[in-house]
C-alpha cells in the first residue's frame, strides 16, 4: 500500500512570520495541535530551528508516533523525510506559506501518509483528511491569537555550542604565610639484623648503646612457676614429704609430695628453656611463652593439690 495524500487550505489573519513561528515551535504543539499529545526536538540546524523532531500523535485509531527530519526556506516553505515510526511506515509533505498582505497570509498542508493500522481504506482515508484540516485550523487558531497578543514571532532558538577547550586548572598554591616544611619526611630503614636495635635496647636508655646481657646472666629474674612451686611458711608441702632433693626421682618411689614436686621442677624447667628461647625472638614471644609457663603451672599446682589431699587422706587412714 502506497501513501494516502490529503491536503488542505486556510487563509490566516496574521503575518507569515508569524505563522511560520507558531508551526515550527514543535515544544509547544501539546498546546494548541489537538492531535499531538507531545513532542521531542532531538537534534537542531545551526539557525536554531528543529531538525529531527518525535512527534507522539493520537490518530483516532490508534495513538503512533514519529520522527522527521525537516528541511526550510524559511518563511515560505516547511518540507520533511521520515526517518522512523511506530504505527507509521512512510510519510511525506509540506507546509507552505503564502503572504497576501502585511497581516494575511495563506497556509496550506499536504500530507502523504503509510500508517502500520489495519482498517479498511475508505475509514483510514477519511480519518488522514480530517487530521490534515484539524491541523491547519489549529494553525490558523494559535497564529492569529499570537497576532492579537501582539507577540512578536520567537527568533530560533541557537543550536547549542559545543565548548572550547580549557586550559587545564593551575595547581593549587598554599594560603599567604604558611611556608613549606624545611625537612620532608623519610621513612625509618628496615632494621636488618633482629638482634641489634630490638625492644630491650630502648629499655636501656636513650642515645647510648646498651650492653647485650646474655640470657640467664639476671640472677633477680624467677619465673612465675618456679615462684610458686617454692613453698611459703606454713605450706603443708613443707610438713609432707620435706624438701624435694634435686635430680630424679628413685626407682623405689617416694611420698606423693615427691613426685609432685619432680614434676613441678620439670614444669618449670620447660618453662625455663621457653622463655628463654622467647625472649632471642622478642618481647611479645616473651610475654606468651611467660603465659604458657603459667598456665603449665597452673595446672602442676592443681595436680600437687590433688596428690597432697590423697596423702592427708592416707595418714588419717
Amino acid at each position: 500500500m502506497g501513501l494516502n495524500w490529503a491536503e488542505h487550505r486556510e487563509e490566516i489573519a496574521a503575518p507569515i512570520e508569524t505563522c511560520f513561528a507558531a508551526i515550527t515551535d514543535y515544544e509547544s504543539f501539546h498546546g494548541w495541535q489537538d492531535a499531538v499529545d507531545s513532542t521531542e526536538v532531538i537534534d537542531r540546524t545551526p539557525e536554531g530551528l528543529g531538525q529531527d523532531v518525535r512527534l507522539f500523535v493520537d490518530a483516532k485509531v490508534r495513538k503512533i508516533d514519529y520522527v522527521l527530519r525537516y528541511r526550510y526556506d524559511r518563511p515560505t516553505l516547511i518540507e520533511w523525510d521520515f526517518v522512523e515510526g511506530n504505527g507509521m511506515r512512510a510519510m511525506d509533505g509540506h507546509y507552505g506559506f503564502e503572504s497576501l498582505g502585511p497581516e494575511r497570509t495563506r497556509a496550506t498542508y499536504k500530507l502523504g501518509a503509510d500508517p502500520a493500522i489495519p482498517v479498511p481504506g475508505m475509514i483510514l482515508r477519511r480519518t488522514h483528511k480530517q487530521l490534515v484540516e484539524r491541523s491547519v485550523k489549529d494553525l490558523r487558531r494559535e497564529a492569529e491569537r499570537r497576532h492579537a497578543a501582539g507577540e512578536s514571532p520567537a527568533p530560533a532558538r541557537a543550536a547549542p555550542a559545543e565548548p572550547a577547550p580549557s586550559d587545564p586548572p593551575a595547581p593549587a598554591q598554599p594560603p599567604p604565610g604558611m611556608n613549606e616544611p624545611e625537612h620532608a619526611w623519610v621513612p625509618p630503614e628496615e632494621p636488618s639484623d633482629l638482634g641489634a636495635g630490638s625492644p630491650y635496647d630502648a629499655l636501656a636508655g636513650s642515645g647510648a648503646e646498651s650492653e647485650q646481657v646474655p640470657i640467664g646472666a639476671a640472677d633477680d629474674w624467677v619465673p612465675m612457676a618456679e615462684r610458686v612451686s617454692q613453698p611459703r611458711p606454713g605450706d603443708p608441702r613443707e610438713s609432707i614429704g620435706g624438701s624435694r632433693p634435686d635430680g630424679p626421682p628413685s626407682a623405689g618411689g617416694g611420698s606423693p609430695a615427691d613426685a609432685a614436686g619432680d614434676l613441678l621442677g620439670k614444669a618449670v624447667s620447660t618453662g625455663r628453656q621457653v622463655a628463654e628461647g622467647a625472649m632471642r625472638a622478642g618481647v611479645g614471644a616473651a610475654e606468651q611463652a611467660v603465659e604458657i609457663g603459667r598456665e603449665t603451672a597452673g595446672g602442676i599446682i592443681r595436680r600437687v593439690s590433688r596428690k597432697l589431699g590423697a596423702a592427708r587422706d592416707d595418714d588419717q587412714r
